[in-house]
Order: structure tokens, then C-alpha cells, then sequence
């Protein structure tokens, strides 16, 4: 019988492994569309993150830079000056508010439609005082009528393209009460009527139910909310809301004050040098009406401001061998010598003439900041272009030097020559001038001497009296010191606000 065979080959045994490459060809393809997918959406992702936080970032600036063209606006030497027009009520009363708007290609900008769609200021409501039947009605607005004034954005501050922020709020800061509640917030722990408005005493701020900050003090001045919305154009918002206050500096009562106790005045010998306490603030002054300021009226004062009665009978009593040299306000005899320690303030007391110093200086430029002695002022300033300049020791200035704006000398003063100046002087630390030869020159503003150091050269308590302040005038010469008030308001109109505090708003 014959047998039949079946021949198996070598491989019969792989046939059943058959599409497992293929399949694991497949996965490994779907794994690396999968990572790859993965990648993309993650690129894309960080992109989009990218791309939003940096439009967020675009609105936030865009809000600083409205809040700092309303800051800078408020003073009265500025561009487009918003001075004359910012608030003097509070929030919730007639004119209480005004709007700086800057929209972009004629869009609607309405904020004061609370519940409209125009870039609505829906935050207002939340701060203002008398929350009876304020900010009611639909849309809901605060007290007053009207109670919001307008304006625009000015071109001279303009960037291309315009900027994203729509709209600058500003009004006085108020002793608030919060939304919806009976909590009230106050800004010295003392005072708890949210009507009280805000003052800035120079160090910190403080709250009086009285009609103006200088009520309460010639030295306060009124607190500033500016709130600033930003909108992009892709729709990311931002606010941003300061608050901000005048930066002032004092003016000074009199052309020539030695301030301090026990002062020592070695007066000039010739008839020619005269000291005048009339005030020359007026329409005609180089800087001030040049640069959108109005002068002060004219106040006349006496020629030498002495610290007390005693120093003042000094000075009386030094400057007597030419009284006629010395010539003032109406009472203040001759020579015209006055006791100005009410006067001067702050200005008073070592504390507040350090509180000077730090002032001046951080409103210094650092290329017109010398750290030491120095015979050379690079930059002195001119009438129409005055500028601040601070010697932190000894300082010379001689010849036909001329310079204009706020000159201060933390050691001493040495004159010579035939200078002139415009503005203040201020002599403050060593509390020294020396004034050698016989030189012409002219003085238009005030020069302030005072001391802070004892005999022993060291620092005297802030709240104490000044150290004794010397001026030492060897020849005489035609100098004149010229009083003239404007000088110190041109200067401070000049000076941007100050800001006190910041913060970001929920939107």
C-alpha cells in the first residue's frame, strides 16, 4: 500500500506571525502622530499663552500710560495743563469728576453710562461717598449735576498706533465708606466720616470734614484718585488706579532768611548792596508766564527773615550801620528785619529742612547731582529753562556765573565775582556763606541759610531748632538780593504730581 507524504518547509512554522510587523508598524506610527499632534497642540498652546499675555501686558501699560499722561497733565506748566479743571468737589457732587477720554478712531468712549457697552466706568459707584441715593437709577450714575466733566487726550503726549487705555478718571480722594457695606475705611485710624476728603501732609496722608485740605493746613494739599481702564483691541482689559498729589516746594518768606537761632551776619560795608523785601512776582517774570504759569500776587516781605524775636533783634542790630540798604514790607522798619518763624513752617525745624533736602534732591537730575565739593556748575539752568542742581559739600561760584532754578549747597557757599541768579538758594547743612570781594551781581527769588549740625559737627534732632546759621560778607560791591515769590510757584507748577500709591483693579 502506498504511502503518501506531505512535505512541510523550513518556515511552515512563521506563517502564524504573519502582520505582526505591520501591526506594530501601524502603532509605532499612530504613537509618533500621536506625540506629534501632542506637540502641536502644546506649541500651539504656549503660542496662545504668549500671545494673550503679552496683549494683557500691552493693556496694562497701555493704563500706566493714560494714568501718567493725566499725572503729568494735572500740573500747571504742562502741555494741555489739566490744572485748572481738576475737581474741587468730592465724588457724588455736582462736577465731582472728570474724564480724560482717548478713543480710538472716533469709537463711542462713554464711561459715565454705567451700564452701557462704551467702555463703562462700573467701578465709580463703589467709591463714592454719600451712598444714600447716589449711583442710582439705570444706568446708574453718582450725585451731582452733572456730576462728570470731559475732556480729551492730548496730542502732545500721543503715540502711534494710539494707545489701548479708553478713558483716565479723576477725583478727589474721599474717607470712603465701601459698596454695600457699613464698614468704613480710614486712612488714619481716626477719622470715620467717609465724606471727610484726603489730604497729604508731606509725609502721610490724613482726612478733615473740612471744605479743602488748606483749611486744615497751608501745608496739605488735596489726594487725587486717577483710575485708567485699557482695552486692547483683541479685548484684554486692564486697570490701573493711582493716587497722587501735588509735588510743591515752600515759599520762601522773605529774600534773605537766617534760619536758625542765634544767627551770625557779618553785613557787607557798602551802600551799594541792598537787600529788598518787595515783591517783583508778576506778569512780566521770564519763566512763569513763559511756561503757562500765573505769578502769585505780590506779597511783600521783609528784607531779613530772622528765626525768632532774639535772632531778629540781632540781625536788626547787625544790619544796622546801613539800614537804608534794607528795605521790606510796610511795619518791618529799617532796616526791615521780621520774625519769620511762623512763617518758614516745616521749615522750622531740623526735621523739616531735612525733609527739604531729600526733596530737592530726588528732583535732581544725577548729571546735576555733585557728590563733594565742586568750583563748576555744568548746567546751571537759564530763566526760560531753569534747573535744579545739588552740591552734597562745598561749592564755589564765581565770575559771570548766571544760573537759574534751585540751587542747594549741603556745605558752604563761597561767592565771588559778579553772579546772578533766578530762583532760590538754599544753603542747608553747614548753614554757611561766604561771599568775598566786591563784585556786582543780582539775586532774583530768596536765599535761605540754615544750619543742622551743632558746634561739635553733629546732626541736631529732627525736631529740634536749626544750629546757627552764618553768612560772612567780606567787601561790598552793587549785589542786590531781589525778593520775587513766583519763582517758587514756577518751579513747583513745573514738577510733576507725585504719585503716593498704586494699585491694580479687578475689572
Amino acid at each position: 500500500m502506498a504511502q503518501t507524504f506531505k512535505k512541510h518547509g523550513r518556515n511552515s512554522g512563521r506563517n502564524s506571525e504573519g502582520g505582526i510587523a505591520l501591526l506594530v508598524v501601524i502603532f509605532v506610527l499612530l504613537l509618533i502622530t500621536a506625540i506629534g499632534a501632542g506637540m502641536i497642540m502644546l506649541t500651539n498652546t504656549e503660542t496662545s499663552t504668549s500671545a494673550n499675555f503679552r496683549d494683557e501686558q500691552t493693556a496694562l501699560f497701555g493704563a500706566k500710560a493714560g494714568m501718567e499722561e493725566a499725572r503729568d497733565r494735572a500740573r500747571a506748566g504742562a502741555s494741555n495743563s489739566l490744572n485748572a479743571s481738576l475737581p474741587t468737589a468730592l465724588l457724588g457732587q455736582t462736577n465731582g469728576v472728570v474724564y480724560v477720554l482717548n478713543p480710538r478712531n472716533a469709537e463711542a468712549d462713554t464711561p459715565w453710562v454705567t451700564n452701557g457697552t462704551a467702555y463703562p466706568d462700573t467701578e465709580v459707584c463703589s467709591e463714592v461717598t454719600n451712598m444714600g441715593s447716589a449711583c442710582a437709577g439705570n444706568p446708574a450714575v453718582p450725585g451731582g449735576s452733572p456730576w462728570y466733566t470731559t475732556t480729551t487726550a492730548s496730542a502732545s503726549y500721543a503715540a502711534s498706533p494710539v494707545m489701548s487705555w479708553k478713558w483716565t478718571r479723576i477725583n478727589l480722594k474721599t474717607n470712603k465708606t465701601a459698596s454695600g457695606t457699613s464698614s468704613t475705611s480710614t486712612v488714619d485710624g481716626v477719622t470715620t466720616d467717609s465724606n471727610a476728603r484726603v489730604c497729604w501732609t508731606g509725609a502721610n496722608e490724613m482726612a478733615t470734614p473740612l471744605a479743602s485740605c488748606s483749611l486744615a493746613s497751608p501745608y496739605y494739599l488735596p489726594v487725587y484718585v486717577l483710575t485708567t481702564l485699557a482695552v486692547t483691541p483683541s479685548g484684554s482689559r486692564r486697570m490701573i488706579q493711582s493716587e497722587a498729589t501735588a509735588t510743591t516746594l515752600p515759599t520762601l518768606p522773605g529774600p534773605l532768611i537766617l534760619d536758625g537761632p542765634n544767627p551770625v551776619y557779618n553785613a557787607p560795608s557798602s551802600n551799594a548792596f541792598t537787600v529788598n523785601g518787595h515783591d517783583q512776582s508778576s506778569s512780566g517774570n521770564s519763566f512763569g508766564p513763559k511756561n503757562g504759569v500765573t505769578c502769585p500776587s505780590p506779597q511783600d516781605q521783609a528784607a531779613l527773615g530772622g528765626y525768632n524775636a532774639a535772632s531778629t533783634t540781632t540781625l536788626a542790630t547787625d544790619a544796622s550801620g546801613r539800614p537804608s540798604s534794607y528795605t521790606g514790607a510796610t511795619g518791618t522798619g529799617s532796616p526791615s528785619v521780621a520774625n519769620e518763624n511762623t512763617a518758614l513752617g516745616p521749615l522750622a525745624t531740623v526735621g523739616g529742612l531735612e525733609a527739604l533736602v531729600a526733596q530737592v534732591t530726588s528732583l535732581a537730575s544725577p548729571a546735576n547731582t555733585y557728590n563733594g565739593n565742586t568750583s563748576s556748575i555744568t548746567n546751571p539752568g537759564t530763566d526760560a529753562a531753569p534747573v535744579i542742581n545739588v552740591v552734597t559739600g562745598d561749592a564755589t561760584i564765581s565770575g559771570g556765573f548766571t544760573g537759574a532754578g534751585i540751587l542747594l549747597v549741603e556745605g558752604n557757599l563761597t561767592i565771588s565775582g559778579t553772579p546772578a541768579y533766578s530762583g532760590m538758594i538754599l544753603v542747608i547743612g553747614k548753614g554757611s556763606v561766604t561771599k568775598n570781594g566786591g563784585g556786582n551781581g543780582t539775586l532774583d527769588g530768596s536765599l535761605l541759610v540754615a544750619n543742622l549740625y551743632n558746634s561739635s559737627g553733629q546732626l541736631l534732632a529732627s525736631t529740634g531748632a536749626p544750629g546757627i546759621p552764618t553768612i560772612n560778607w567780606n567787601g561790598g560791591g552793587n549785589a542786590t538780593i531781589q525778593y520775587d515769590s513766583c519763582w517758587s510757584t514756577a518751579m513747583s507748577s513745573s514738577l510733576a504730581y507725585r504719585i503716593v500709591a498704586v494699585r491694580e483693579m479687578m475689572y
